[in-house]
Order: C-alpha cells, then structure tokens, then sequence
C-alpha cells in the first residue's frame, strides 16, 4: 500500500463513518466517533501535523499490540505503518 492509498484509505473511512452518525444515531455514533477518533490521529501523525494527544493515543494502541505480541517490543505501531507505505 503506497502512501497516497492508506491516505484514501483513511478519507474514505472518516466519510464512512460520518455518514453512519447521520444516518443511525446512538450506539452506532459512539463507534463511530471512536473510530474517527483514531483515524484523525493517524492522519495527523502520518501528514506529521501531530498533536501531543494523537502521540499518546497511538502510544497506547502501540504499547498494547506490543504486550500482545503482535509486534516486536523493538518495533512500534507507526514504523511498521510506515514501512508498508512506501
């Protein structure tokens, strides 16, 4: 996945996920702002506009994959997001 399409990827899903807090209300509204949520952040961080909250946000998403073992304890989350961004 090249950086242009993950960038689609992320802009397609944000309207995804707007559209579905207009269209269904409550308990879908709230996974959807949660989801918008992270994709918001990631957008930031990978357009290097971060906030001090996406850094932490994304740290947290990181330290968890990290004790599940879905990545090495040496890699983190956004490295291995960038790497398949070429």
């Amino acid at each position: 996945m090249t950086n242009i399409e993950l960038n689609v990827f992320i802009e397609t899903e944000l309207n995804l996920l707007a559209r579905r807090i207009i269209d269904k209300k409550n308990v879908s509204d709230e996974i959807a702002h949660a989801k918008i949520g992270f994709y918001l952040s990631l957008r930031r961080v990978l357009n290097s506009k971060e906030t001090p909250a996406d850094i932490g946000f994304l740290d947290a998403i990181n330290d968890t994959l990290q004790a599940l073992g879905i990545i090495e304890k040496n890699r983190t989350f956004l490295a291995n997001t960038k790497e398949l961004i070429k």
